[in-house]
């Protein structure tokens, strides 16, 4: 019989001034010890591992080192973890890949598990004339010649600058009311109208699921920065994971949203127009 299949987003490690992302790191260590312990079939992680991430030859973030031996020790028993650049951390490469042992993917991928077509999309840019800060973020952070000046720059440098180019961002571009824009919706519904099962996107900060026209599900995956949400498909069936606290709870797939936002280790229950 299959293992259980996981999908994350949005951990945003790094944003925090505590140098050890801490309680946040100690949940996501618990889940992915817990994956590991459990011999999911596979784990994904659908973009912003990292509040800013940005690849050397020689050189990679201590305070993340922990983290990506975490995710190492999953893979190393046998449990496959594939990781969806968002726009936080799009430009990982060979340390996920030869460090971590993910696979990474830098475009929207589809993936088959227990008879179910999943669509998965980090979520930016979906509906990007009301998203500035994906398209700051974008406009910066994948621009050759900004590129160019990082590996040139001190590495201590350029992770200053990245987190604070982020932080920027989240905090004063990114809107914080949850909305599912109808180019989202458009997006969604013609992904499921090819054949999909299941969409599944991260970005927003929110635990969300609905029911589209015609059966196909949709998710948001919540976050690891206010919600500690991971979406579980097991035995055909999906369900949510809570790690809020010491000990996870479980809730069905279509339980209430739970909405978020971009501060660290908060809750915030108002849930804005939709």
């Amino acid at each position: 019989m299959a293992g259980p299949v996981f999908f994350i987003a949005d951990a945003h490690l790094g944003s925090s001034t505590d140098a050890r992302d801490s309680p946040r790191l100690d949940r996501l260590v618990r889940f992915l010890r817990s994956v590991r312990e459990r011999r999911a079939d596979h784990l994904y992680v659908v973009g912003d591992l990292f509040d800013f991430w940005f690849e050397y030859t020689h050189v990679m973030p201590w305070r993340h080192a922990r983290i990506l031996a975490e995710i190492r020790s999953v893979v190393d028993v046998g449990v496959p973890v594939t990781f969806l650049g968002g726009n936080h951390d799009w430009w990982a490469g060979p340390v996920f890949e030869q460090f971590a042992g993910m696979t990474v993917h830098r475009k929207p991928f589809s993936v088959t598990h227990q008879g179910l077509r999943i669509h998965l999309h980090h979520g930016d840019g979906l509906a990007s004339t009301s998203d500035s800060g994906y398209l700051v973020l974008k406009a910066v952070l994948r621009n050759r010649w900004v590129i160019r000046l990082l590996r040139v720059v001190h590495p201590d440098l350029a992770y200053e600058l990245g987190h604070r180019f982020s932080r920027f961002s989240r905090r004063h571009l990114t809107g914080g009311t949850f909305r599912v824009a109808p180019a989202v919706h458009e997006f969604v519904d013609t992904r499921l109208a090819e054949g999909h099962h299941a969409v599944a996107i991260g970005h927003l900060h929110t635990r969300f699921a609905e029911v589209r026209p015609g059966g196909g599900r949709f998710f948001v995956l919540g976050d690891w920065m206010s919600i500690f949400s991971a979406l579980r498909l097991e035995d055909g069936e999906f369900a949510w994971e809570d790690w809020s606290s010491s000990e996870p709870a479980e809730a069905p797939w279509d339980a209430p949203p739970i909405y978020g936002g971009h501060g660290d280790e908060t809750t915030a229950t108002d849930p804005g127009p939709r």
